[in-house]
């Protein structure tokens, strides 16, 4: 962006400063000064003018203005520009005819506001021109940024079928399944169910990379009856929901991952029975999302953390600075803590 920002700087002041020795007059020039120093002298002064609008431009589309509010600020931004750009040039000429007397005709045949309408134009067609392909720059780099994080999906989709899925969670599945058929039909029916839907959230392809809580939560609380069928009474869960905070979005996969791995590297090492408890909650526009498990840090990165890892990166894909991500020990508890901001 920048490359191209100088080069269209140059290529547009240059024009600028040709327009001004296109609207001078025919007649000498004043005070043996040439038209062409003064051309060149406000256009420097322009294009030090651009430069502060540039920067109150981008404060405005990280503050994701609307359109409305932009043309706005592109009015109000180019007017003061254009004042302030005129009068501090017509200050400078004010100074160097008292440092130079023979100069003063030039600063009186140059009143104050004299050239501001030009350079109102100007302006105005520079910051439509800098908000539009900006915009365009910053579509292309979402849609960029998007591609990229249907790859990490797809990616962590395949990590689900070699590992987060692994064929160890789906044989004891698949076989408690079967035992649980003997026992009581309808339980098994209904376990059956929980693990298609389970199976279908992996490995659909069509999903977006993005669902809401509620979504997520549906497919977490299938995962735990699933594994209730192995830990039964080691497997203690309980969980706390924000109403408010089942519309919001979260990563595909991230409280299931979270989940899984809690049980995978922390509750099944032990045969004693331990705590897994679920918080989300919504402050302001931030989500929180809290997993706790009974167990140690040690244990959880001596038994492997790729699943954490990709899940890192695609908070950053999808969620940039917005996202904060924090796996700590607490107390004899491991505590994992995800960190969404929403727009308000």
């Amino acid at each position: 962006m920048d490359v191209r920002f100088w080069f269209l700087q140059a290529i547009g002041w240059f024009a600028f400063t040709l327009l001004q020795l296109a609207a001078e007059p025919a007649d000498a020039p004043v005070a043996g000064v040439s038209p062409v120093l003064l051309a060149t002298l406000l256009t420097a002064f322009a294009v030090l003018g651009s430069l502060a609008m540039r920067k109150a431009y981008r404060r405005a589309q990280a503050a994701r203005f609307s359109e409305f509010q932009m043309l706005a600020v592109v009015a109000a931004c180019s007017l003061a520009a254009a004042i302030v750009v005129d009068l501090v040039f017509h200050a400078g000429l004010w100074a160097t005819s008292l440092v130079l007397p023979a100069l003063a005709p030039l600063h009186e045949n140059q009143p104050p506001l004299a050239r501001a309408p030009l350079l109102l134009v100007a302006y105005v067609v520079w910051s439509l021109l800098y908000v539009a392909l900006s915009r365009q720059q910053r579509l292309r780099q979402a849609e960029i940024t998007e591609r990229e994080l249907q790859l990490a999906l797809k990616e962590a989709q395949l990590q689900a079928l070699l590992a987060h899925l692994s064929p160890h969670f789906m044989f004891n599945a698949i076989n408690n399944i079967r035992a649980l058929i003997l026992k009581d039909p309808e339980a098994a029916r209904v376990m059956l169910g929980k693990f298609a839907a389970t199976l279908r959230f992996q490995f659909n392809q069509q999903d977006a990379a993005l669902v809401t809580v509620a979504e997520e939560m549906a497919v977490v609380r299938d995962y735990i009856d699933l594994v209730r069928l192995q830990l039964g009474a080691r497997l203690r869960y309980s969980e706390h929901v924000d109403e408010q905070a089942l519309a919001l979005l979260v990563p595909r996969h991230s409280l299931q991952l979270l989940t899984e791995n809690a049980i995978k590297h922390g509750l099944a090492l032990t045969p004693t029975p331990g705590d897994l408890h679920l918080e989300v909650r919504k402050e302001v526009n931030c989500l929180h999302l809290k997993v706790r498990n009974t167990g140690t840090l040690h244990d959880r990165a001596a038994n492997g953390g790729s699943g954490l890892i990709n899940l890192e990166q695609r908070l950053q894909l999808g969620f940039g600075d917005a996202a904060q991500f924090e796996l700590r020990q607490d107390g004899d508890s491991v505590l994992a803590t995800l960190r969404l901001e929403h727009a308000a």
